[in-house]
């Protein structure tokens, strides 16, 4: 689709495809493995004119794996078009990218592609977003034939049909209504008025007096309601064949927002700095940004890439003010400053250099900036006092799958190591830590072809070959019941001894199991200093925030819903130092653990799974075989969709046993749900594999 706009809008004269094999492939996927699998893994930005309207374009990868690029250009973006295949209708990932434009209210207008293939069903399609996706929606065209004989669309507003002709379909050529599709534009254009009177209140009033609304008054109702998020609608075309896309652009120009429209806010930053010197930031008073080139500058990196030719690019969106070449930078998260010695609008891979960016517009900062995805940055203030704002947070997904990589030798370990680091900067969801017991280097991400994709890029990009082990999964551990705790903590070997006594109490922690963001565990000190001085509360802080919380008992995994607090206690007047207080604090959570029944928690996963319908019933069993739960099936004539449920773990392998039941016509997408705790046969089992890899034995057994 991107392809087309950008052809249609005179950025590229000729039209390539995305298509796997190593052939040109389509401008916005510009690396070499985007080429090669015919995949989009990275987003890509860039700038066109439609008409007399400037539009910002970020094209964005369809797999879940890579969600996080559709998550922080859905966190920039004024509006977007949500794309729905005309044959497989609304799909798993349809429903990650619809929760993401609703998280950040961004109107939307619905594409109903690939109506030239067999089988394509548009009204499949527009059912999935009213039922699944709950939408207030409806065609503005009808299609005019479908499958091989798909000629073009009819406009219902404009009551004319509409073709694309010429080589590549440059030409629109509006004619009469063919007559025998003369009564379904008509109900078509009814359906629209009355599913827009639950949506505006002008075309209701219409509908209710029985008026028949002018061309004008739709397009005028069907922007206010775009934009306000009550209507989403719809088009159809076929990007593949030329089809649709000059209607696109003028629904864009005609129905999204410009920056004007859309509210943005910020919020005030309240900065203390504790004793040791640590600045600490907490969300003030929520402000309104005005769209405005003279006011002080507020934008937002929401993208860091190394970008061959130029270096490493930092995105930005203005809200407020306008950037230039030459101004410094504040980092409002680090405090830090920087020049900005190059500014560019990017296109793809390809980059227009520029002296000055305007407010609500995206360009790419070139060089080092000290930043990363979701910083804020503003300019220093000239003849008064800095207001420090930063935008709204974007949101991060949690990372479900974990791998380890080993390299030939330790320099190839050092080298892929410091490139790995660079690729947790460009992305949030990718993450690279080192096992101090087993020295291996640990990769996190989203899923295996996430992770596949930056092993692979390794080797492409710097020549580093890393051999992959078993993907495991990251668990939590969690507590199922509270305790007291009455703790004396005292060793004499000679000279000064130690000495440390602490009372309080352990609890669950309610917490949302479904993210990954926010706290998700408390320690409260609500004793005297007289009972223990404040430099000894540190000690307790440091050491449950440092080493408890992070790092469980069974098997390393972080603790989640442990709400720890420290009621009384005592000191000794020479022997309460740091490390007795401490060693006390860990000593009291390894006695207690048992009380409180811990055990794991893992990731469930949503589950599509799309197959011959002759299929169903031995891809079911296979998937039942793998704990899943079935949720739905769906048969639409030759073809079956599952939905359903499984934890992460049941998962690994399943697509090559799905291609063997399907004879290589099965495919499935996962994405993740929650976190569920583990039956105890199961959590011991899988503490015994994680901890036998660790060299270590857990503490307790589980019930």
């Amino acid at each position: 689709m991107s392809e087309r706009i950008l052809f249609y809008t005179g950025r590229i004269k000729t039209m390539h495809e995305v298509k796997g094999g190593g052939d040109i492939g389509a401008t916005m996927d510009s690396m070499e493995l985007e080429r090669e699998r015919g995949i989009t893994i990275r987003s890509a930005a860039t700038f066109c004119q439609w008409g007399d309207h400037h539009m910002n374009l970020i094209d964005t990868p369809g797999h879940v794996d890579f969600t996080i690029e559709v998550e922080r250009s859905l966190r920039v973006l004024d509006g977007a078009v949500l794309l729905l295949c005309g044959v497989g209708g609304v799909q798993s990932q349809t429903l990650t990218v619809d929760r993401q434009m609703r998280r950040y209210s961004v109107p939307r207008i619905a594409f109903i592609n690939k109506l030239d293939r067999d089988n394509a069903n548009p009204q499949k399609a527009v059912k999935g977003l009213k039922e699944r996706l709950k939408l207030c929606c409806a065609p503005l065209q009808v299609p005019i034939g479908l499958c091989h004989e798909f000629e073009g669309v009819i406009d219902i507003i404009e009551e004319e049909a509409v073709f694309f002709d010429g080589k590549s379909g440059e030409t629109v050529r509006r004619t009469a209504i063919p007559s025998h599709l003369a009564e379904d534009a008509a109900e078509a254009r009814r359906n629209l008025i009355a599913t827009l009177s639950d949506a505006d209140s002008e075309i209701e009033d219409l509908f209710l007096n029985e008026k028949t609304p002018s061309k004008d008054q739709l397009y005028a109702a069907i922007r206010r309601a775009t934009i306000a998020n009550k209507f989403v609608p719809i088009l159809m075309g076929s990007a593949y064949k030329n089809k649709g896309v000059q209607l696109l652009l003028d629904a864009v120009t005609r129905f999204l927002p410009c920056p004007l429209e859309r509210k943005n806010t910020a919020y005030k930053v309240e900065r203390t700095v504790t004793e040791e010197g640590d600045v600490v930031q907490r969300k003030g008073e929520i402000v309104s940004l005005v769209v405005d080139d003279e006011q002080p500058l507020v934008a937002m990196i929401f993208k860091l890439e190394e970008t061959p030719g130029l270096g490493l690019c930092n995105y930005v969106r203005v809200y407020q003010g306008r950037l230039r070449r030459g101004d410094q930078i504040i980092n409002v998260r680090t405090g830090g400053t920087a020049i900005v010695q190059k500014l560019v609008r990017m296109s793809a891979n390809a980059a227009v250099q520029t002296d000055e960016i305007k407010c609500g517009e995206i360009c790419a900062i070139v060089g080092e900036v000290e930043a990363s995805s979701g910083d804020s940055i503003l300019k220093p203030a000239v003849n008064k006092k800095l207001e420090v704002v930063a935008c709204e947070d974007m949101y991060i997904p949690p990372r479900v799958l974990t791998v380890a990589v080993k390299g030939k030798d330790q320099e190839a370990e050092r080298q892929a190591t410091k490139r790995l680091t660079h690729f947790m900067r460009e992305d949030p969801t990718f993450n690279m830590r080192k096992n101090p017991e087993t020295q291996e280097i640990i990769l996190e991400g989203m899923g295996e072809l996430h992770i596949d994709i930056y092993v692979e890029r390794l080797k492409r990009e710097n020549n580093i070959v890393m051999s992959t082990g078993k993907p495991t999964v990251n668990y939590r551990e969690v507590i199922q019941k509270s305790a007291n705790f009455d703790f004396l903590y005292k060793r004499q070997s000679g000279g000064q001894g130690q000495w440390a006594h602490i009372k309080g109490t352990i609890e669950p922690l309610p917490i949302d199991m479904s993210t990954e963001g926010g706290t998700k565990n408390r320690l409260f000190i609500t004793c005297s200093s007289a009972e223990i001085r404040d430099q000894l509360q540190k000690s307790i802080q440091k050491q449950v925030e440092g080493k408890i919380f992070p790092k469980g008992l069974l098997m390393n995994a972080p603790l989640w819903g442990v709400k720890i607090t420290i009621t009384s206690g005592a000191m000794h007047e020479v022997d309460s130092t740091d490390i007795a207080f401490r060693n006390a604090t860990q000593e009291m959570w390894e006695r207690y653990l048992p009380e409180l029944e811990p055990t794991l928690v893992e990731p469930v996963m949503n589950v599509e799974i799309r197959v011959p319908a002759n299929c169903l019933q031995s891809v079911m069993q296979e998937f039942a075989s793998r704990e899943g739960v079935v949720l739905d099936t769906v048969v639409d004539d030759q073809d079956a969709t599952i939905r359903g449920e499984t934890n992460l773990d049941s998962m690994f392998g399943f697509v090559i046993d799905l291609r063997k039941a399907t004879k290589g016509q099965g495919e499935f997408s996962m994405e993740f749900k929650e976190y569920r705790p583990m039956a105890a046969f199961k959590a011991q089992k899988a503490m015994d594999e994680r901890n036998s890899t660790l060299g270590r034995k857990a503490p307790i057994a589980l019930a």
